[in-house]
């Protein structure tokens, strides 16, 4: 059930990046002149487009090892489908546990970095070839964003721990005042 929210709620992270990506992208663009796409051009685009959105991915979890190794944590790769469905890719560090700030660092750097570094992409002349790649990537990062909601929702003084299958909070002890 939960891939099935989260998929809901990807789509309006996808509809938000076309746009904003999208705009960026086409701002320079001469309004003057037709554009065709002929089927090679149209099968070239596509392909990059799916090259660039696997190598948008790899690098999103690649920068969620970073920041698990820099807080001392030992990082796992893996990839699976969820409910069925949807193909993912994930970086976890069973055994450690990070610090509120620490797990926040690591859930929310890739989108942020991602998103900044494709900001900058899309106002180059070629910033049309990076906008779907990076709306895609965005929607992608909807899990990434539910993880930091729950951690938020935790009480104050929670570590948490990233495995394969979810997070494990762990509740900081409550000292009993007399």
């Amino acid at each position: 059930m939960e891939g099935l929210v989260w998929n809901v709620l990807a789509l309006p992270l996808l509809f938000v990046g076309l746009i904003g990506f999208g705009w960026l992208a086409l701002r320079d663009l001469p309004t003057s002149g037709s554009a065709t796409f002929r089927g090679t051009s149209l099968l070239l685009w596509l392909l990059g487009t799916l090259a660039l959105t696997v190598v948008l991915f790899l690098a999103h979890e690649g920068l969620h090892g970073l920041v698990m190794a820099a807080f001392g944590g030992r990082p796992r790769f893996g990839a699976m489908v969820m409910a069925r469905i949807v193909p993912v890719l994930y970086t976890t560090a069973p055994g450690h546990v990070f610090s509120r700030a620490q797990y926040l660092a690591v859930s929310l750097t890739p989108a942020a970095t991602i998103s900044i570094l494709g900001v900058a992409a899309c106002l180059t002349p070629a910033g049309l070839i990076f906008a779907v790649p990076l709306a895609i990537h965005l929607s992608g990062c909807v899990g990434d964003f539910a993880a930091t909601l729950r951690l938020l929702t935790q009480p104050r003084g929670t570590t948490c721990e990233d495995l394969p299958d979810g997070l494990r909070f762990h509740r900081a002890a409550v000292v009993e005042r007399r």
